[in-house]
């Protein structure tokens, strides 16, 4: 395996010294990365100084902590950068980072960005400058799913026949759980998305994303199987947390971890796997993709999840079945509240 060095766009507070732990992703790229032979932490960038600093001191860089990313590329020339701001800042920085001649690969935290049309154009632009582009969608790599993936390829529970996934939301944690379903499915395309939403009031992350109260999704695969979506309110419906696939023979659910059940007889069994961290599993992907294999956690299969999202909210918006490839530049669920088409 050949050498690495490391940037980090996005320190976020010290998740030890604050309550914003889910802010503060760049710590945990970062650990995941050293943890990987190989991969050496050489520089961080984050607007605001004190976080920069802490992150700095935390991972010992001396020299390599800046306030400006352009700065820090000039001056650490990382060969991989990993993105770890809020979401709306994403498409510009991604852009930035993959025109630098050093750099070889960018890895973007999800959700990729507010808009379809700026996460399209991140794909686009890292393939049109030769750079690796990845998305942070770990637990494709967990243990668990890939062995759940060969299962259900190996025939376990059958023909894969339909496929329940539940969570918070769509877009800020459901979107784990749409692209588990797409792996496992073999990653196949899409016939069409139907979907409705609910938003009763106002609901905001990362200061500007809206997210819907309650969705419910569905789409059919073009190997033939279909995908049911249920989110917020309705996520016991399914299970929250939860995968589920169901095929002619049996059936196997997953809850996002190192264990899953079975049943292809009546009777569940409980399955451990011994793999390591999803998200260190994640990184070891993305240098290995330097290496020459590709990387699961490719940005065209982020989009193909981020496309579910998106359907689903266009498919509200136009109270009617929707058939990929979108095209659409916005983001349907803000443009139906700005609008007034959605309260508050």
């Amino acid at each position: 395996m050949s050498a690495y060095t490391i940037g980090i766009v996005g320190t976020g507070p010290d998740p030890d010294r604050s309550d914003h732990g889910g802010y503060s992703m760049g710590y945990r790229h970062a650990e995941a990365y050293e943890a990987v032979e190989g991969c050496r932490l050489v520089a961080c960038a984050d607007v605001v100084a004190d976080h920069a600093r802490d992150f700095g001191e935390a991972f010992g860089l001396d020299e390599g902590v800046f306030t400006d990313v352009g700065e820090m590329l000039a001056t650490a020339e990382p060969d991989v950068v990993s993105v770890c701001t809020p979401p709306a800042t994403h498409a510009d920085l991604v852009a930035q980072c993959a025109g630098h001649d050093a750099v070889r690969a960018v890895h973007c935290e999800k959700p990729m960005a507010p808009t379809y049309g700026e996460s399209h154009r991140m794909v686009e632009v890292c393939d049109r400058e030769g750079v690796q582009f990845t998305v942070n969608l770990q637990n494709r790599c967990a243990g668990a799913t890939r062995e759940i993936k060969e299962r259900v390829a190996e025939g376990a529970i059958g023909n894969l026949r339909r496929i329940e996934l539940a969570r918070r939301d769509l877009l800020q944690t459901g979107i784990h759980h749409v692209d588990v379903a797409n792996c496992v499915a073999g990653d196949p395309g899409v016939e069409w998305i139907m979907g409705q939403i609910d938003y009763p009031e106002e609901h905001v992350w990362y200061t500007d994303m809206h997210t819907e109260a309650q969705a419910l999704g569905m789409w059919r695969y073009e190997s033939g199987g279909h995908a049911l979506c249920s989110t917020g309110g309705g996520a016991e419906a399914v299970g929250n947390r939860t995968n589920r696939f169901l095929g002619t023979d049996g059936e196997i659910e997953f809850r996002l971890g190192e264990e899953y059940r079975i049943r292809t007889d009546g009777a569940w069994e409980t399955v451990a796997v011994d793999a390591r961290p999803a998200q260190e599993a994640t990184m070891a992907a993305v240098v290995a993709g330097l290496d020459g294999e590709e990387p699961p956690i490719a940005g065209e299969r982020g989009l193909a999840a981020t496309e579910i999202v998106f359907g689903i909210w266009e498919s509200a918006r136009r109270r009617g079945r929707v058939e990929p490839p979108l095209e659409i530049e916005d983001n349907p669920l803000e443009a139906m509240v700005d609008a007034g088409d959605l309260p508050p």
